[in-house]
């Protein structure tokens, strides 16, 4: 296919673009050109996950979530347990491979398949704990309710 006829299906012009002749160039994807083995990870971060047993035959997941738990005290990193899952901060590879011992010890424990649902944020220009932001925000509800 010629790159006039090629030009032509992307945009769907009238009938006058088809007489014309565009350049031909390689349609390359941006990414191509990057070295993926020099990418690195963000230095810290904090993962909120809720790590799923699936094929328990039980509705309670308080034995696994415990387990869980066991393995984030032993990591040494930062975590705080809510209602709906753990919220984990440190260095990004220690906090991945904390939640992948998490899926291990869930494993162990006869689980053949566990998900779970995770959100990741990263900073790069101030370091800042979760605690830190809970402070922030009640601290602008306390000013409002001040006035």
């Amino acid at each position: 296919m010629s790159c006039s006829v090629w030009a032509a299906k992307l945009t769907r012009p009238s009938a006058a673009i088809f007489s014309k002749r565009l350049p031909c160039r390689p349609l390359v994807h941006p990414a191509a050109a990057m070295d993926y083995s020099s990418i690195r990870t963000p230095q810290s971060c904090y993962a909120d996950f809720c790590l799923i047993p699936i094929g328990t035959g039980s509705v309670s997941v308080a034995a696994e979530v415990a387990e869980v738990q066991k393995v984030l005290r032993d990591s040494g990193l930062k975590y705080t347990m809510h209602s709906a899952g753990t919220t984990v901060e440190g260095s990004w590879d220690e906090v991945m491979s904390a939640i992948g011992k998490a899926h291990a010890v869930v494993h162990e424990r006869g689980v053949v398949r566990v998900q779970s649902s995770m959100r990741v944020g990263s900073r790069t220009d101030k370091k800042q704990t979760a605690e830190e932001k809970v402070r922030r925000v009640e601290g602008l509800l306390a000013e409002s309710e001040k006035k």
